[in-house]
């Protein structure tokens, strides 16, 4: 197994918090992980009015992924206003959830991250599907926003 990070092709798992329990053969939870990660999809200027699916664009050069964390930030309107939903790695809330159907984007605003929960499946196993963002429900203000998926790439 080989974990790609930034700035080096073939780190030394065993300096490596949190990925040391997959080289040896664990759960491979990424909590607390810190060398390797890296920025894996984005998203950006995604219309948080809308429910239908909008799929994040790749960044990483690997195919299998551990997310470790997501953020969004807004890009331009006001604040969002009653605005949850989750990212799946499925269309039409597919998949797994990567982030749960009742995350709130409501505190979208001028200088605010929002920071994302990972679900625990997707700190626990390694995925190779690019995310969809499908939200329950849209802001009701206009509102745009960039997210980006951290993680850890696991080829």
């Amino acid at each position: 197994m080989t974990v790609k990070g930034v700035g080096a092709s073939t780190p030394n798992v065993s300096n490596a918090t949190g990925i040391a329990p997959i080289a040896n053969g664990g759960t491979g939870s990424a909590t607390g992980f810190t060398y390797g990660n890296q920025l894996l999809f984005s998203l950006l200027a995604v219309d948080m009015t809308t429910t239908t699916d909008h799929a994040f664009t790749k960044i990483f050069a690997g195919t299998n992924y551990m997310p470790t964390h997501i953020v969004g930030t807004r890009v331009t309107g006001g604040a969002s206003v009653v605005c949850a939903g989750g990212i799946y790695s499925a269309a039409s809330k597919g998949g797994d959830a990567l982030v749960a159907a009742a995350q709130s984007w409501v505190t979208l605003a001028s200088g605010i991250i929002v920071n994302a929960v990972v679900a625990s499946i997707a700190l626990t196993s390694s995925h190779s599907a690019t995310p969809i963002l499908s939200l329950t429900t849209g802001s009701t203000a206009a509102c745009t926003a960039n997210i980006y998926i951290f993680g850890v790439c696991i080829d």
